[in-house]
């Protein structure tokens, strides 16, 4: 071969391989390996068909533009070849024109045999014969462009592609979309992913023809399924949450429950809270535990709800004084005691109380109950048993009684479906109780609904009176010096909730967080 003649296949990182043009034969490669087609050196115009037939394909996926030029349609051999190079990027791409004999020398047209074999990664080679049509066009031979040069199979408008095949298993928020890294707290993502390992199984390959937006496999090893979990998160809560933790300068959390199923729909806390997490950080719950204690005194007999109770600006209960917020009553029925959150009142009927009444009711509300729950550890806090001032002090959330958001948020769904839900975190995955009580007194339920309902309408919670259906209480608790945690606990139709402000001061930005919420 004369060296003018001589053309130059060039490796990336490879040993230089030279593709040589002959009648019989070409051996070629592109793709993945990084081909590029040296022609610097002067070339004799190929006059036999096979040589114009090894010229294409010598550039046909290395140099799609190139390659049209041998044929008679350059522009939609162009557009066709760059596609298949764009869908076979990760391939290399090998072919050869078979021996045979020359056409006479008035023949215009014919046709020739090529093997074509695409390395595809980790796979065995995808190999087929193409027919190639020539032509001989103004005393030259071209390639008759017809997209069956690519593959057999191949029409107008396709292209070859390779892909992975991805394999089912995953975790899945309870609307069937990825749950990923990112979209709920990271502790808790880590939490979730440590218990279930690795549920992504393996992939596979697939290499078929893609046509608008149908994909016709021709070779391929299936993936290998992995597991598939729903994690109960709910996708447009959980970025709700998530927006109103972050809207608050202090540290905040919101945890949300489904009250009629226990799944857990939401957990969000923004990055002033730190060192703890909302299913496990424990504070004083303020006048939030006024759902527990009122629920005790009417199961008790002190009190019901239209019973008139006073409601002192101040009080002296035991060696305890008592005050409320800027405000006294003579006298006042208890619903409307409950709403304008009266410590005064809530004091003096928790004096009156067993020492066991609130650890009792409390639990039977879910607070100090305990259950294993896969994906994540729990903790939903204590209410001692607790008599004289100790009591007094825990009948309005202070005292030594503690609560989680968590804990928080399964007493409002305790209160709206009426028995303590079973919290899930993920289908398939039991939670296991470890310490739970009965669902509260039957006759305390109707009453306390309606009392929590009047907090938002005319109470402490009237801010947030313009939401529909929504029933909730307010709760400020001393966080030892300086400004006091604020709470807002409730539910809206099949949505229960907490959410906790660290040192807000008062109530005020976690009805604001909550209100963003049940909007977003």
């Amino acid at each position: 071969m004369e060296q003018k003649t001589r053309r130059w296949i060039l490796i990336s990182g490879a040993l230089t391989t030279t593709a040589i043009v002959v009648v019989g034969g070409v051996f070629l490669w592109s793709g993945s390996r990084n081909v590029v087609v040296a022609d610097d050196l002067p070339t004799k115009t190929a006059e036999t068909p096979a040589q114009v037939a090894s010229s294409f394909l010598t550039r046909a996926i290395s140099g799609p533009a190139s390659a049209a030029v041998f044929t008679d349609a350059p522009e939609a051999a162009t557009k066709a070849l760059e596609a298949t190079a764009t869908g076979m990027a990760q391939s290399g791409f090998r072919a050869s024109v078979a021996a045979g004999a020359p056409p006479p020398a008035d023949a215009t047209t014919t046709e020739l045999t090529a093997s074509v074999s695409w390395s595809l990664p980790s796979a065995t080679p995808l190999a087929y014969d193409v027919k190639i049509p020539m032509v001989r066009v103004e005393g030259a031979w071209k390639v008759h462009w017809v997209p069956s040069i690519v593959h057999p199979q191949l029409t107008e408008g396709a292209s070859l592609t390779y892909r992975k095949a991805i394999a089912e298993g995953a975790l899945l928020g309870r609307d069937g979309s990825p749950l990923t890294q990112g979209t709920i707290p990271d502790g808790l993502y880590k939490t979730i992913t440590g218990t279930v390992g690795d549920v992504a199984g393996v992939d596979g390959w697939e290499a078929g023809i893609t046509a608008g937006g149908t994909f016709t496999r021709l070779a391929g090893k299936d993936p290998q399924a992995g597991q598939k979990i729903t994690v109960t998160i709910d996708a447009r809560r959980q970025a709700a949450a998530q927006a109103a933790v972050d809207a608050v300068p202090q540290g905040a959390a919101i945890v949300a429950i489904q009250p009629s199923t226990g799944e857990i729909l939401a957990v969000a806390q923004n990055k002033t809270l730190s060192g703890t997490n909302p299913f496990v950080g424990r504070y004083a719950p303020g006048s939030t535990m006024k759902i527990i204690t009122a629920a005790a005194a009417m199961n008790a007999g002190l009190v019901q709800s239209g019973t008139a109770v006073p409601c002192p600006a101040k009080a002296t209960i035991g060696t305890r004084t008592i005050s409320n917020a800027g405000f006294g009553h003579d006298s006042l029925p208890f619903h409307t005691a409950f709403a304008l959150s009266c410590n005064t009142t809530f004091g003096e009927l928790g004096s009156k109380l067993p020492p066991n009444a609130l650890p009792d009711m409390a639990k039977r509300f879910g607070l100090g109950a305990d259950w294993t729950i896969p994906g994540a550890e729990t903790n939903t806090g204590k209410v001692p048993a607790a008599t004289g001032d100790q009591q007094v002090e825990n009948s309005f959330g202070q005292g030594n009684v503690m609560a989680s958001p968590f804990g928080m948020a399964v007493v409002a769904a305790t209160v709206a479906s009426g028995r303590a839900p079973t919290p899930t975190l993920m289908r398939g995955k039991p939670t296991e109780a470890n310490d739970v009580a009965a669902g509260p007194p039957a006759g305390v339920l109707a009453p306390l609904r309606a009392m929590m309902r009047e907090v938002v309408t005319s109470g402490t919670a009237k801010q947030l009176a313009g939401i529909p259906g929504l029933a909730g209480k307010t709760g400020t608790a001393e966080a030892g010096g300086g400004d006091e945690h604020g709470w807002f606990v409730g539910y809206q139709n099949d949505v229960a909730f907490a959410v906790l402000v660290e040192k807000g001061g008062s109530s005020a930005s976690a009805q604001n967080a909550a209100a963003a919420f049940l909007k977003g």
